[in-house]
């Protein structure tokens, strides 16, 4: 009996230090030291993470309310850079997405995952947080599906889709989110089904069309 009052009154003295030691602001008024926040009227966490006199240092876990088997986010703010690296979870832990982040905005390579695989499903390119550069959408079994040009959140430049085998189906050209310019439409085996110029996403001039890879007629738009 003794023995049991002992041991609890050691794990009620360490628990309240602990306590003591979290959610601290400095003198200033600054968060500073462990912190960790509940879901309000929840004993649920929402997030945990370390302060140094405000800003945010190290690990930060991230929940989702009703979901706390494992952080639905964890970004590791560096103290030498300006951007803090991301990872977005399911509910079961595994990866849905990761890149950095500047201001809270998306920057630089973003990399998404399959839900059946650990394999990406596709990579992108951004610049406070718009898309900026090439995105590139991947089969699972990790061949290219479709490799297209961004840019400032529109699609701008060259666009190719690519059947699982790795062959072209579509090979366009867009102008700030519009079909701008040649377009070549292929079937699976790669004979031409199509073939155009398009201007400010409608067809323009003259259209010629294909019957197994053979020129079959022409159209004027």
């Amino acid at each position: 009996m003794i023995k049991q009052q002992l041991i609890y009154f050691v794990f009620t003295f360490i628990t309240a230090s602990y306590q003591a030691q979290v959610n601290q602001k400095d003198a200033n008024g600054q968060r500073n030291g462990p912190w960790k926040v509940y879901f309000e009227g929840s004993d649920q966490l929402k997030f945990e993470g370390n302060f140094e006199h405000g800003k945010e240092v190290g690990i930060f876990k991230f929940y989702q309310k009703g979901y706390s088997a494992h952080p639905a986010a964890i970004m590791n703010f560096e103290s030498d850079k300006d951007s803090v690296a991301v990872t977005y979870y399911t509910q079961k832990g595994k990866p849905i997405s990761r890149g950095h982040m500047i201001d809270r905005k998306r920057e630089g390579k973003w990399f998404y995952y399959h839900q059946s695989s650990d394999s990406i499903m596709m990579i992108e390119d951004y610049k406070n947080d718009l898309l900026n550069g090439l995105q590139k959408t991947f089969y699972p079994n990790g061949q290219l599906a479709e490799k297209t040009s961004y840019q400032q959140g529109r699609k701008h430049g060259e666009s190719l889709i690519y059947t699982e085998k790795g062959q072209v189906t579509k090979q366009l050209q867009y102008k700030d989110g519009e079909l701008h310019g040649p377009a070549i439409y292929y079937d699976p085996k790669g004979q031409k089904i199509m073939e155009g110029q398009y201007i400010e996403g409608k067809k323009s001039g003259l259209w010629k069309y294909y019957t197994d890879g053979k020129f079959d007629r022409e159209e004027n738009h």
